[in-house]
């Protein structure tokens, strides 16, 4: 009977074992449900220069080649006809590193050079060619790293940085950096600066050269850099040098808690050699509070977003209980009625800082969020981490709230930097939900995607941004096919319901789409023989009426002065402002604007953007809830972005050509307490 009693004892143990593991889990979980899956760290190396102690321009790496017209977002000063280069290879094995410089435009290859076995420093000789200096003027360099499995791509323009006074700029800009941080009296911060009317003084969100000299040094806040910097010569010639820095930084708060912020800061100066002197032409500094729902996000009023941007960027259900936002290149999600908040999709990793993972070359455009929270979503970019590492493009993907898990609907590839890529493939993004068809704009055609078919199709080609409008949205487009001082015709689109009509004008006049309101269209008519100039040169076409048409393409408001021109229109709200101008001869004068008002009231979310401000931090932003949130300690789900990958045979497509591939689709879910 002693082996019966043993065995009873180990199961005994083995039960209070497991309930214990449960238990454990339980509340380890209660307020905190992480992903079993992960996107998976960054994989590529890194490349960076230095000239003169800097370490500069850490370039994003490419998987494939790109267009050298596109990738320009960079400018690397050369000592004495020299590159320095650092490589930090990480887990890679690098077997070789090629170097090519090509004159600016990228059609002629001036210099073609091999590193066999590269170490972490490399030089390269980028001065002379046969005994001529190619460097007498601007050029493109692209370094390839060569690996056992893939290669990738690395560009930057590159000048002759003595030539072009780079070191001493550089110096001032560190100067000014460093003393703005230390907060440094006598040091010539307040001199250079130009504070006006101009400068909001009750933010430190956005601080620019015409702020004042409090804010321009960070306010009551005491700054402390946490990690490295990424400087950036954004352009270097011989009127100025435009430098950006990335950064973030440590705060304390009004509660002695420990905030995080994403930091942006730009430069621009101009040194005089005769005077040795180096001025500031111009300063701009952002900064985004880190979202970090372990610490106190939410109050009995809503959701705090501290320090960010006065015009977040967010969206709510249709009942006002779920909302999801954006907040330094992080989407969030809060569902008050489940007591959860979501990190949907983010690049960072609070558990690993590496520096790849911090680079903030994308944008998150909310595309819909439906009636029980699920949200539509596009990442616009460079891709730092995941499957599609090294590319830039956008991706669309889909957040089941009720399993918190995401699906990619579509990958659109680009061979341009970020900026580059965010007008070729970021003008219209819509993903209609219910067709599983994406409508954007790629290269100057308008393409419907049909994921469930794998098929494309253009629905109109020839398009630039004085061609196009798009409501809010993104589900209502309108369009003009031909040149806008010669257009007699605008297509609107719904794209949810796939219905389209067309607005004509007379014979001697065209159309010019303008925006939309409440689901109507706004367009402007002129006659061709009026088309002229302002006064400072630029070709305008002066519109004589404005109408507004509905859906059913009926004509609802005509505004129409006599001798007035309207110029352009812009949309805010319920209301239209016109740019109004009047005619001298073939030359349009401004005169005071005017304004159209939306009859209907305003849809009201009881969700809505609020600031407010405290002594330490100033202004504040919050998403309110007019009905107030009563616990204010909500569960934290990760969804991590990555998982189990679901391969599907589909057509992945670039601005330039389409080609048949392998999309990857992939979807993850959380463990835990759900």
């Amino acid at each position: 009977m002693k082996w019966k009693n043993r065995v009873i004892h180990a199961g005994v143990l083995v039960l209070v074992f497991l309930a214990a593991v449960v238990i454990f889990g339980y509340v380890t979980n209660k307020k905190n449900s992480n992903m079993t899956t992960d996107m998976g760290a960054a994989t590529r190396p890194q490349i960076a220069f230095s000239y003169n102690g800097y370490s500069l321009n850490d370039l994003p790496g490419y998987r494939n080649e790109m267009d050298l017209t596109g990738v320009r977002d960079s400018i690397t000063p050369v000592s004495n006809g020299q590159l320095q280069v650092t490589i930090k290879a990480y887990e890679n094995v690098i077997d070789s590193l090629d170097y090519t410089v090509y004159s600016i435009d990228g059609k002629e290859k001036l210099l073609e050079q091999k590193v066999k076995k590269p170490g972490e420093n490399a030089t390269l000789e980028v001065g002379n060619v046969d005994g001529e200096n190619i460097l007498s003027e601007e050029r493109m360099l692209q370094i390839t790293l060569h690996m056992d499995n893939h290669d990738m791509y690395y560009y930057t323009r590159i000048v002759d940085g003595a030539k072009l006074n780079a070191a001493p700029s550089l110096d001032y800009v560190q100067s000014f950096h460093e003393n703005a941080l230390a907060k440094a009296e006598g040091v010539g911060i307040g001199t250079a600066i130009e504070p006006s009317d101009e400068g909001d003084n009750t933010t430190l969100q956005h601080v620019t050269i015409h702020s004042d000299y409090t804010h321009v040094t960070w306010g009551d806040l005491a700054p402390k850099v946490d990690g490295s910097e990424r400087w950036t010569i954004k352009e270097l010639n011989s009127t100025y040098m435009a430098v950006e820095l990335e950064y973030r930084v440590n705060c304390t708060g009004e509660e002695n808690e420990q905030d995080e912020y994403q930091v942006r800061e730009y430069f621009r100066v101009r040194y005089i050699s005769g005077s040795q002197k180096t001025y500031l032409l111009d300063y701009d500094r952002t900064m985004d509070q880190i979202f970090d729902a372990t610490k106190k996000v939410l109050n009995e009023k809503g959701v705090l977003l501290g320090i960010t941007d006065k015009n977040p960027v967010y969206m709510v259900n249709k009942n006002g209980t779920v909302v999801s936002f954006v907040q330094a290149g992080e989407l969030w999600n809060y569902n008050r009625d489940r007591d959860e908040v979501s990190l949907v999709f983010s690049f960072a990793d609070a558990e690993n800082t590496d520096i790849r993972n911090m680079l903030m070359q994308h944008d998150i455009k909310i595309l819909n969020v439906d009636e029980k929270g699920n949200t539509t979503f596009a990442v616009c970019g460079y891709m730092n981490r995941g499957s599609h590492e090294g590319e830039t493009g956008s991706a669309v993907y889909y957040y089941n709230i009720e399993q918190n898990s995401v699906e990619e609907k579509l990958f659109v590839s680009s061979d341009k930097a970020y900026d580059r890529a965010q007008e070729e493939v970021g003008g219209l993004v819509y993903y209609n939900v219910e067709n599983g068809c994406l409508y954007t704009i790629a290269d100057d055609v308008l393409y419907k995607m049909d994921m469930n078919k794998g098929t494309k199709k253009e629905l109109a080609t020839g398009l630039n941004e004085d061609q196009y409008v798009a409501s809010e949205d993104g589900h209502l487009v309108a369009y003009e096919k031909e040149d806008p001082s010669k257009s007699k015709s605008v297509t609107v689109m719904n794209l949810e319901t796939d219905q389209e009509y067309e607005v004509t004008c007379k014979d001697g006049e065209c159309i010019k789409p303008l925006g939309f309101m409440d689901g109507d269209f706004v367009y402007g008519v002129a006659k061709t023989e009026e088309v002229g100039t302002t006064l400072s040169g630029a070709q305008v076409i002066p519109m004589y009426k404005v109408e507004i048409t509905s859906s059913k393409d009926k004509v609802i408001k005509t505004y129409e002065q006599s001798g007035i021109y309207m110029l352009s229109a812009t949309f805010e709200d319920n209301m239209i402002t016109l740019d109004r101008a009047v005619k001298d001869g073939d030359t349009y004068t401004g005169t005071a604007q005017d304004y159209i008002t939306s009859s209907e009231e305003a849809k009201e979310s009881n969700i809505y953007v609020q600031t407010y401000k405290t002594d330490l931090k100033e202004t504040q932003v919050r998403l309110t809830y007019d009905d107030g949130i009563s616990d204010k300690e909500p569960k934290l789900l990760k969804t991590e972005t990555g998982g189990t990958w679901k391969m599907f045979h589909r057509s992945v497509w670039t601005a330039k050509k389409e080609t048949d591939a392998i999309l990857c689709v992939w979807s993850w879910k959380a463990s835990g307490n759900l």
